[in-house]
């Protein structure tokens, strides 16, 4: 069926865009004589033009919310050497071993969604979205090849790639995979992403057209860990780490994903261009945009082997064989009309206010089911919903130094009535010196995730009726960019918080969805600074948290990552950073993991892990179009008072020392 829906949403496009450029609207936007000149010498076939990456620019579904902004490609080396998506300075994690495996954010991170959720996210960090495709405008075909190699361990690919078929026409392709092996028997992640996407802009630039294809694949091999609770300890440390025994041999977790998105915006009445130092924007004064989407997803957990219990429950209806299936697909349609009052274009924008008001409308199918081994199906729900969710926002600049804007959705009609998310923004610009101040709120009432009010499996299975999760967020933050300062205050107020928990009246591994039927407290205070002294370099980011809970909010009260290097240019093109980084977290209680259920719980025991920082060194350089870095992974592992080994998730050991990872990225400009 979905297959179908690709076919006529391609035709669609292609149809639309052929259509539109037939058009001609006669409305001018300010001139852009530099890519004119180019775009000139381009069609008459010169060879004086040298492309480079200033031609490449390119935008996003959020850059295109009110307007049409642009910005230019990154190809410094700043956060080059961190490819892995576990182990970002700002976004840290814990999991259950290497890259590709199940894995959820260290530091509390609400999500800010309202709705239908199916509740599988453990591994989202290796999803492909809408919201991450960038949308081209490429004066010459761009490629980007990346490519990071730590041997069988791990190794990560991606590459790019877009051309303008017309001058106001673009396509291009992603491609990304890992492959991740891990140090332990049937550890490996195996994550393909895979995404086509276009942008069409009439020669007038009111209309536009971005349309989009993602696909996810994502295996993961579930071993439940080793049962050797020493491995740490001296006299373990020097066996292979594919010698030791592990709990699971053929369990593994898939994921699939597909979808297709179309969003078409039309300008009416004038229209503005402002170019930054940085970014270039399009802004209408009468904009009407409609978007729509495809998904399918499935979620599947299977084995097929008698275990010992130890980290899953037995089978319910067999001991041996597991295939158990999530399935939903959501078709989604959304209109809105956005209109804006600013004075006529100038090179800054002082007084602006605009308005959205529109409608979504989602419908679902939904399915799970059990299937026995001659591929039987012993349980089946279905169940068929809508939401029908009504969006407005409106903002006001003041000056181009404040601006205040406010943001509500609010489902009035389906299955989930009632949730809705309240937001409030506002920007006041001190001055370049000074900095600026960012202060939020946001008021949010989302129904419970699906699985955590009705599940079944093999080996688990529950019915619930959980109220809606409120939450109260006031958030404050500093940004000065001449003195390299960002801070930030958050304060949360959680009513009915959800978690998984042990219930050992049914043994140790058994699971159940709780809420907790008291307000939870938060406060989350960051601090990043960055400092320079000659040739050297500082980069510091710091977290403290505290929680009137932290028995079920689990999240350590502080965090840090520290990145200290040198920069240097040698023979005056060979942009080079010598480094290292260090990050630390307190102990904290940990949680567990249940491989059936694809879920992080409190487990029926208290762990508090001991903690110690992880030291990783690098080299990273730049010539020309390429960039490229040497790493080693946790050089500090087992060197004098560090220990052989650490945990952050209950019985899954983490990676050993790396010695070695070569990366390099190559981008291509013809």
């Amino acid at each position: 069926m979905h297959k179908k829906i690709i076919f006529l949403i391609a035709v669609i496009v292609i149809t639309a865009a052929a259509h539109v450029h037939a058009q001609d609207l006669k409305t001018r936007v300010n001139d852009n004589k530099t890519l004119d000149s180019l775009r000139k010498l381009e069609e008459e076939g010169k060879d004086s033009v040298v492309f480079n990456s200033k031609y490449i620019r390119y935008t996003t579904l959020a850059l295109t919310k009110d307007s049409i902004q642009t910005v230019p490609l990154d190809t410094t080396l700043n956060e080059f050497h961190n490819f892995n998506v576990l182990v970002q300075p700002r976004r840290p994690t814990v999991g259950t071993g290497n890259l590709g495996l199940p894995a959820m954010p260290l530091l509390f991170e609400p999500l800010k969604t309202i709705g239908f959720d199916a509740g599988f996210h453990t591994l989202d960090f290796y999803s492909l979205t809408h919201d991450d495709i960038k949308y081209y405008q490429a004066r010459t075909p761009f490629t980007s090849l990346y490519y990071v190699s730590a041997g069988e361990v791990e190794q990560v690919f991606r590459i790019i790639h877009s051309q303008n078929i017309k001058p106001n026409w673009n396509i291009g392709a992603n491609f990304n995979r890992i492959g991740a092996n891990g140090f332990y028997r049937h550890q490996r992640g195996d994550d393909l992403n895979g995404a086509l996407f276009t942008w069409y802009q009439s020669p007038s630039k009111r209309y536009n057209l971005w349309s989009s294809a993602v696909f996810n694949t994502l295996k993961v091999q579930e071993n439940g860990s080793t049962p050797n609770d020493s491995i740490f300890t001296d006299a373990s440390f020097a066996v292979d780490r594919q010698a030791e025994r592990i709990r699971l041999s053929s369990a593994r977790r898939i994921w699939r994903q597909s979808s297709v998105m179309l969003k078409q915006t039309y300008f009416v009445g004038r229209i503005d261009s402002l170019r930054q130092e940085v970014s270039s924007k399009i802004l209408p004064t009468n904009r009407i945009a409609y978007t729509f989407k495809y998904n399918a997803n499935s979620y599947a957990f299977q084995k097929d082997e008698a275990d010992d219990r130890t980290v899953i429950p037995v089978g319910r209806v067999d001991s041996v064989f597991t295939n158990d299936s999530t399935r939903y697909s959501n078709v989604q349609n959304e209109f809105i009309y956005s209109f804006f009052l600013r004075a006529k274009s100038s090179s800054i924008i002082k007084n602006e206010l605009k308005v959205n008001a529109g409608i979504r409308h989602d419908y679902y199918n939904y399915n799970q089911g059990a299937f026995d081994k001659a591929a039987t199906k012993y349980y089946n729900y279905d169940a068929s919903f809508q939401n029908t969710t009504l969006l407005g926002s409106a903002g006001y600049r003041f000056s181009n130094r404040i601006d205040l804007s406010v943001d509500l959705q609010q489902i009035f009609q389906g299955r989930n009535t009632g949730d809705f998310l309240y937001e409030a923004k506002s920007n006041v610009l001190l001055s370049k010196s000074a900095g600026r101040i960012v202060l939020g709120a946001y008021f949010q009432n989302k129904s419970p995730e699906q699985n955590y009010i009705r599940y079944y499996s093999n080996h688990y299975e529950w019915v619930k009726n959980f109220d809606r999760t409120k939450t109260i967020n006031f958030s404050f933050r500093y940004l000065n960019d001449k003195f390299g300062i960002e801070t930030s205050g958050d304060y949360f107020l959680i009513t009915n918080y959800l978690y998984f928990i042990a219930d050992p009246a049914r043994g140790s591994t058994y699971i159940l969805p709780e809420q907790l039927n008291q307000s939870l407290n938060l406060l989350k205070i960051t601090l990043a600074k960055k400092i320079s002294f000659g040739k050297f370099n500082l980069d510091s980011y710091v977290v403290y948290q505290k929680t009137d809970n932290p028995g079920k909010l689990r999240t350590p009260e502080i965090y840090t990552f520290n990145s200290l290097y040198i920069d240097n240019t040698f023979f005056k093109v060979l942009k080079t950073n010598v480094g290292l980084d260090v990050r630390y977290n307190t102990p904290y209680l940990n949680y567990s993991y249940s491989p059936a259920a694809g879920q992080f719980y409190i487990g029926a025991v208290e762990r508090k892990f001991n903690t110690e920082p992880i030291i990783d060194i690098w080299v990273k350089a730049s010539l020309r179009r390429a960039n490229l870095f040497v790493k080693c992974d946790y050089i500090n592992q087992g060197l004098g008072i560090f220990s052989k080994g650490y945990y952050t998730v209950d019985r899954y050991p983490m990676p050993d020392r790396q010695l070695f990872k070569f990366g390099v990225q190559w981008n291509f400009y013809d």
